[in-house]
């Protein structure tokens, strides 16, 4: 798990804020959030001092810029693929990522819906599908909408993430489906999903919550302490909230469908 978290630390590829129990402050204790508190106490979290964590937990500014633009930019042109046919938005998200078929899936929605994709190339050629269908980001967005659309009211509780036939299941469809993910790619999913099992409530608010808000930066502290034990020993960590919050949907996506043991959340054609 250390090198997980190194992998994020190197390629700003996942993690954003923190947040921890209780702990001495100026001569009194300070409440971090957790599941039961209100989003207001978890924004109000932001405000403690980075000395007073016991993980100490900085910003990655050499991508996080970057990300959260192309981030908005895939969101738009995901409100425009909305309407794409389910067959190919299952191959993308119910899929094996990496995969021929899903990558070439993913590439297929993003030249059909081309006129909605902030920056696409103008070019004479005829583009290779599969160019365009390797963005995470782009794949993010799509979960993002496939929520909104079809299961708005996706949750998830401590009971069902350690419900041992929901953690059974989870484990046999992910272990397969998951074979082409390599090095980072894979350890960051082994995290967030770790992640989602231990702190499912504060998953679930922060998939509803604004992309890039306050409010998500102080649920990913309030995530990232209470589910510490994901961490191992690492107690400093470099963090990219975009690129986190994709990997959380990606997890919270699929404890959701093993939760409620369906193949897919997108109903079929």
């Amino acid at each position: 798990m250390r090198q997980a978290v190194r992998h994020l630390v190197a390629s700003a590829a996942v993690l954003l804020g923190f947040a921890a129990p209780l702990m001495a402050q100026q001569g009194g204790t300070v409440h971090l959030p957790n599941a039961e508190d209100s989003d207001e106490i978890i924004v109000e979290a932001l405000r403690l001092p980075r000395r007073a964590l016991p993980t100490q937990v900085r910003w990655s500014y050499v991508r996080a810029t970057h990300n959260r633009i192309q981030y908005e930019r895939a969101r738009e042109f995901a409100k425009c693929a909305r309407e794409t046919g389910s067959a190919w938005l299952r191959k993308v998200v119910d899929g094996e990522p990496n995969s021929a078929q899903a990558t070439f899936a993913q590439g297929w929605i993003v030249l059909k819906n081309r006129v909605c994709y902030p920056g696409f190339p103008s070019q004479s050629a005829a583009p290779d599908v599969a160019d365009f269908g390797r963005s995470s980001l782009d794949r993010a967005a799509l979960l993002e909408e496939v929520f909104k659309t079809h299961a708005p009211d996706a949750a998830l509780t401590i009971a069902d993430t350690h419900d041992p036939e929901v953690r059974e299941r989870f484990r046999n469809r992910e272990i397969p489906r998951n074979r082409l993910r390599i090095g980072g790619d894979r350890e960051a999913l082994v995290l967030t999903s770790c992640l989602v099992r231990e702190q499912p409530e504060l998953a679930t608010r922060l998939i509803r919550s604004a992309p890039g808000s306050a409010l998500g930066q102080g649920l990913t502290q309030a995530m990232l302490v209470e589910g510490r034990a994901c961490l191992g020993e690492n107690r400093k960590i470099v963090i990219d909230p975009t690129n986190f919050r994709a990997y959380v949907l990606d997890a919270f996506y699929r404890w959701v469908v093993a939760a409620r043991n369906v193949a897919s959340l997108i109903p079929a054609a």
